[in-house]
């Protein structure tokens, strides 16, 4: 009988130490959950954390450097993307040639507005990529206006493609001669102020 007393005093000990336990238990998660911004969610893993502070440093790096590669397309590959799409129909070229050159251009567009977005990037990367796009809105309006007008120079369809530095125009005419280049390459030059050397004229009949 008194091994049994003994018993029943322990398990009563136990029983007072687990509610004690619990009791305090429930006491600190109140006192979590009431200081500022706890939202009694887990905290972030390091996975996530690290995820997330390097998407934050790579927009922030786009934004510091104004000479970003990125922002730039290379006209050969819409070339030879449209050229492969197209086969060997003209007129599929030219349709080609544009979706392309467009798909491309709202890349670099959504790339800037994510650069002048980010809270991250520096003052001069953000100055960089809104004057970026102001350029793109111009250069798009003028590619189209260019077109038009090479086209009612009696010329069959027209590409043109403005870059920073060079200007591809695309001609599909039965027979292009050195007169055609130097009309259209002096059409071009005057509409965008670039240097001649700078326009590379691509006849396709």
């Amino acid at each position: 009988m008194r091994k049994i007393k003994i018993n029943d005093k322990m398990r009563v000990l136990i029983a007072l130490v687990l509610t004690f336990g619990v009791l305090a238990y429930l006491v600190q998660g109140e006192q979590e959950m009431a200081k500022p911004g706890g939202t009694g969610l887990p905290s972030e893993g390091p996975a996530q954390q690290a995820a997330e502070e390097s998407a934050a440093g790579a927009a922030a790096s786009a934004g510091s450097s104004s000479t970003s590669e990125d922002w730039n397309i290379k006209a050969e590959e819409i070339l030879e993307d449209a050229a492969n799409k197209a086969g060997k129909g003209d007129a599929a070229f030219f349709v080609e040639y544009r979706l392309e050159r467009d798909r491309r251009r709202s890349q670099q567009i959504e790339l800037l507005k994510q650069i002048v977005d980010n809270p991250n990037a520096t003052g001069e990367g953000k100055q960089e990529a809104q004057k970026r796009l102001v350029d793109l809105t111009q250069q798009m309006d003028l590619e189209l206006q260019l077109e038009k007008l090479i086209v009612a120079k009696g010329y069959q369809e027209a590409a043109v493609f403005i870059q920073p530095n060079a200007v591809n125009v695309i001609v599909m005419a039965d027979q292009f001669t050195a007169e055609d280049a130097y009309k259209i390459g002096d059409l071009v030059s005057r509409s965008t102020g670039r240097p001649r050397e700078q326009i590379s004229i691509i006849p396709r009949q």
